[in-house]
């Protein structure tokens, strides 16, 4: 090996790995979307979404979405992109999101009305489109948790959208993530683990390639 090889083995191994984002696309087409109204208020509900829980703010769905990354990569940040957006027809006055009811509770806790300094606007609500949940290893595989906001509101004028299809963006760094090591494992188990992953991540045609 000459002097100036090694110099560049050297400055490869000091430097950072870089990675180009990962891409992933959610298709929400097929989910049902359906309203209720409650008093004054509607309130919106999405299949296979759970519901934002910022009180007195605006009450609307979250959804948790798994995504499968590269073994030994962090998710540092998600951006999303919508693609396709529909405008809902109507005017809505969206129920703002009340304090957890405890199971112990024998009674329900007091209305929290709207806050004014979110409905008195009207910059879309929650403004963002996506943000990281957590990061952990499921059967050896590392799996990303997003939370995704498909629906955007805008309270001043009652005027909801709805994102149904938007593409993720998240940018990945080499990590040490501590994961512990797995054992060996027959070809049937392991199609039957991948299996039950692509039935959890957005990504499912990128599990083969990103398995332990």
């Amino acid at each position: 090996m000459n002097y100036l090889t090694a110099l560049i083995l050297l400055g490869l191994a000091a430097s950072p790995l870089s990675s180009e984002p990962l891409s992933v696309s959610l298709d929400l087409t097929g989910r049902d979307l359906t309203f209720a109204k409650s008093d004054a208020y509607d309130f919106v509900v999405l299949e296979g979404a759970t519901m934002t829980n910022d009180v007195g703010a605006p009450s609307l769905p979250v959804l948790a979405v798994n995504v499968v990354l590269p073994q030994g990569m962090r998710l540092t940040e998600v951006y999303c992109a919508p693609k396709t957006t529909e405008g809902i027809a109507g005017t809505y006055n969206i129920l703002p999101a009340q304090p957890p009811l405890p199971l112990s509770s024998e009674t329900r806790p007091e209305f929290v009305p709207p806050d004014p300094a979110v409905y008195s606007s009207d910059q879309d609500y929650p403004g963002k489109l996506a943000e990281p949940a957590g990061q952990s290893s499921m059967s050896g595989y590392n799996m990303a948790q997003l939370l995704v906001y498909p629906l955007q509101y805008r309270p001043k004028s009652g005027i909801l959208t709805f994102n149904t299809l938007v593409t993720l963006s998240l940018n990945l760094e080499p990590a040490d993530l501590g994961y512990l090591p797995i054992g060996n494992r027959s070809p049937k188990t392991r199609a039957a683990m991948e299996r039950d992953i692509r039935a959890l991540v957005a990504n499912p045609e990128d599990v083969t390639r990103f398995a332990p």
